[in-house]
């Protein structure tokens, strides 16, 4: 039914282009002086050249709503991961690997500030991790935990194949500084006393 209705809609608009196309070359001609006893102003002018005008504009509408709703198909395609499977294509969207990608680096590799980038290329899906790192991290040791991380975690919950992970160190994170964005501020309670009740005891 799906199949159907995209061929109806497809036959209909190659027929509104078709029919803008003669319209506009129609004008062309008289442009250039093909129908010089046709006087357009007056046929513009009455009921028949209102109607035209309308139809154009309608015209114009379909065939722009036609080509609007095919580059956001487009764009949607553009920005989803395929994985295929034997039963067809599974189409994973760009945020939700991002989402993915930012979870494990928080909970699994306990990254606190970092930026990641997505892109796809031949050999999979490409990530970019641009990160902060404590004073006494072992930097070496960290991004190949991450590139291994990332690459298995992310194979194993989506079934995508993960190429290149490029782990960049933007800077080195303070101990206080890491201190301040796991622990949130206490707030200060103030204990009230009602020491009238004392004094009354006292008596």
């Amino acid at each position: 039914m799906d199949n159907l209705k995209d061929r109806f809609l497809q036959v209909s608009y190659v027929l509104l282009c078709l029919v803008w196309f003669l319209v506009a070359a129609g004008f062309i001609a008289y442009a250039f002086g093909f129908f010089p006893g046709f006087d357009i102003q007056k046929f513009l002018s009455g009921r028949a050249g209102i109607l035209l005008l309308y139809g154009l504009g309608a015209l114009s509408a379909f065939v722009g709503f036609y080509f609007l709703r095919k580059g956001i198909v487009a764009f949607r395609l553009y920005r989803t991961f395929v994985h295929e499977s034997d039963l067809g294509d599974i189409h994973i969207s760009y945020f939700a690997v991002k989402e993915l990608t930012r979870e494990i680096l928080k909970n699994d590799l306990e990254l606190s500030t970092f930026r990641t980038k997505l892109s796809d290329s031949t050999d999979g899906v490409g990530i970019e991790v641009n990160a902060k790192v404590g004073s006494k991290a072992d930097i070496g040791a960290l991004g190949e935990r991450v590139q291994e991380i990332l690459r298995k975690e992310i194979h194993e919950r989506t079934g995508l194949k993960v190429g290149r992970v490029d782990f960049y160190t933007r800077g080195v994170e303070s101990l206080e500084e890491k201190k301040s964005e796991e622990e949130p501020e206490k707030e200060e309670t103030n204990e009230i006393k009602l020491e009238g009740d004392n004094d009354e005891n006292q008596r």
